[in-house]
């Protein structure tokens, strides 16, 4: 007796009206969207601290330095580091958040037609664009830094105003979904 054609290894999948479960990348995008701003402000509070612990140290570090000791500036100096890999992170995230959603829902202010649309869309199109200058401008002076050993100042200059201004617009953000959560 034959065996039925759909029993065979190759068979496709009966449809039995039941939706697959999401896959793995399905929910790391949908837990992506409904954390984006917590986790985002928790990287820039860790940012900022980080910074905050660090400012006396470098402080006082400097002064040490003028002695001739440079190991209290050193230990400051890496602080500073800590708490710019969040800030590298945070664009990181900052990134892959905006290609998702532009993958998903297309690109920002089109369509747009309420001013809470257009106030979302014009401060995470701001955080893409500072975040991406960010890291371009830092793969640019790695690289420059490798091949001629310096860079150009105003790389420099870029690193520091986006380093500066992404954690600022992630801040700005926060407060405006705060206020919109307490008069709307």
């Amino acid at each position: 007796m034959p065996s039925e054609p759909s029993s065979g290894p190759t068979a496709a999948p009966r449809q039995s009206g039941i939706a697959a479960p999401p896959s793995r990348t399905e929910r790391i995008q949908a837990w992506m969207s409904a954390n984006t701003l917590p986790v985002e402000i928790l990287l820039t509070a860790l940012s900022v601290a980080v910074w905050v612990i660090a400012l006396p140290v470098v402080i006082f570090g400097s002064f040490t330095a003028l002695g001739g000791d440079t190991s209290i500036l050193s230990a400051g100096i890496m602080i500073v580091a800590a708490g710019s890999l969040g800030v590298i992170v945070l664009a990181a995230w900052v990134l892959i958040r905006t290609f998702i959603d532009i993958r998903n829902h297309g690109l920002p202010l089109r369509g747009a037609d309420s001013t809470r649309a257009i106030a979302y869309d014009g401060i995470q199109s701001l955080k893409a664009v500072t975040a991406g200058v960010f890291v371009l401008s830092l793969l640019e002076y790695g690289v420059l830094s490798l091949t001629v050993q310096s860079g150009p100042t105003l790389v420099l200059q870029l690193i520091g105003v986006c380093g500066i201004l992404l954690p600022d617009l992630v801040l700005i953000h926060g407060l405006g979904a705060f206020i919109r959560y307490l008069f709307i």
